[in-house]
């Protein structure tokens, strides 16, 4: 489809009276008689494209048609708030990969503070009930003490061999260990 406005070299909100003057000026520069025979085919397509374009712009009715279809005539304020609309959209999906990735990293520091810099009263914790788990295991039965030593020795060579594989990957490895 022809943009119309492009021919008649005019903005799309031009006035009837710019119109007018740019049909006017355009028709006198392309009239196929002004032109050198060799040169009239061309002259000739191009005034009718003026003239076509001049008379669908110049009647009220077609032009406000033409417009619709083209999708020209959406005012100003629409086509503003719209944008405005999406910019807000935009804004806050990128608050939310901000608000994500803060959480993210301050889930990952309390893990590391976590296991790596406990504080003194999680330390004590610690060392409690290290000590009564040696005294219940001091209570136990032989039997039950070499099975115990057999899961606890099984659980270390499982979890030595799992992060040994974690650390050959490189995402894990990153991830755990930033």
């Amino acid at each position: 489809m022809n943009n119309y406005y492009e021919i008649l070299e005019i903005s799309p909100n031009a006035s009837d009276e710019v119109i007018e003057k740019a049909y006017k000026t355009l028709a006198k520069r392309y009239h196929p008689d002004s032109w050198p025979e060799d040169q009239k085919h061309f002259a000739e397509s191009r005034f009718k494209e003026i003239t076509e374009a001049y008379t669908v712009l110049s009647n009220e009715f077609e032009r406000k048609h033409y417009d619709e279809r083209i999708g020209v005539n959406v005012s100003y304020d629409q086509k503003y708030n719209e944008l405005y609309n999406e910019h807000e959209k935009l804004k806050q999906e990128v608050n939310n990969i901000k608000i994500n990735n803060e959480s993210e990293k301050y889930m990952r520091e309390q893990d590391i503070n976590r296991f790596i810099k406990p504080n003194i009263s999680t330390a004590k914790s610690y060392l409690g009930d290290i000590k009564e788990a040696i005294k219940n295991e001091a209570q136990k039965p032989k039997e039950e003490k070499s099975k115990d030593l057999k899961a606890m020795l099984l659980t270390v060579v499982i979890v030595a061999i799992l992060l040994f594989v974690f650390w050959k990957i490189p995402f894990i490895r990153n991830y755990l260990f930033p």
